[in-house]
Parts: structure tokens; sequence; C-alpha cells
């Protein structure tokens, strides 16, 4: 006689994680105000496939080193849909950003998550800092529990001195 014990396996809440089947990776970053000094409206956009297998929860922007932090302004962020527009107003309460406290990482929370094939715009007003180039690498979370990281694309914007001649 054979006897085998029953195994009944159940995935733990650890073993549940949110993935994309084809992340997002057209990200991209805009500041129709390049001069120091000057306020800005940065935007980020991304791009969600309409392959994605999930929506998009989370963006992270982490600085790369500089002299000077971007300033991402006190006010929440608003979002769009569609397509970069250099003047889309957007709407408050669909997303909300925490910087660190050493001014490198931007964490933004999109709720409710964006659905695949949608694209998003966050915007941001704050102060353009000193003239220098400013570089972010970016991280993009699906919508879920213990979400995969997927690394995104470099996001770059250089800032200008003020012309003295102006």
């Amino acid at each position: 006689m054979f006897w085998a014990p029953m195994v009944l396996l159940e995935s733990s809440p650890s073993f549940a994680q949110s993935f994309f089947d084809r992340p997002p990776t057209r990200v991209m970053i805009h500041n129709p105000e390049s001069t120091e000094g000057l306020r800005n409206r940065t935007t980020i956009t991304v791009v969600v496939p309409e392959d994605a297998g999930n929506a998009l929860g989370e963006v992270v922007l982490r600085q790369l080193p500089n002299l000077d932090q971007w300033d991402w302004g006190r006010l929440a962020p608003r979002v769009y849909f569609g397509d970069y527009s250099l003047r889309g107003k957007g709407a408050k309460g669909l997303a909300s950003a925490v910087v660190s406290d050493s001014d490198e990482v931007l964490t933004i929370k999109l709720d409710p998550a964006i659905q695949p094939g949608q694209t998003v715009n966050v915007v941001f007003r704050g102060f353009n800092p000193q003239s220098s180039v400013y570089q972010w690498s970016t991280e993009l979370r699906a919508d879920g529990e213990d979400s995969i990281r997927y690394v995104g694309p470099t996001l770059r914007l250089n800032v200008y001195q003020q012309d003295p001649y102006r």
C-alpha cells in the first residue's frame, strides 16, 4: 500500500505580486521654462501600453547626483490624460507625491491607477534651480500588492543661466 500525505498549496500574500505583461517604456519629462530661478511647470508623461496587463500604480524618480535638487513645488500635482500639452490643466486629487527627506526621490502615487492604453500627465509647479543638467532614473510599479519594480528610461532637463542682456 502506498500512502502519500496530501499537500495543499496556498499562496501567501508575500508570493502574490503585481506585475506588467509589458511594462511602460515611454516616460518623458517636460519643462517649458528652462531659465534658472523662474517658475516652472514640470510635467511627467507616461504611456501605458494597451497590452500592459495591469494598471500603472506608482512612478518613482531618483535624481542623479547634482549640486542642486529639483524643486517639485509644494502644491499637490495635477493630472490630465492624453498627449502632453503645453497648456494642459489637469485635475487635483488623482495623484499624490512624496519627496524624500534628501529631496532625491520623488514618489508619485496614482489613484485611481492608470489603465492600459492610457497616457497620463502629472504636472508639478515649482521654481527652476541653478543652471545645470538634471537627470532622474525612473521606476514604474504596477497597481496592487507587492508590485514588481520596473526600471524605466533616464530623464533629462537642461536649465540655463539668465541672460543678463535680456
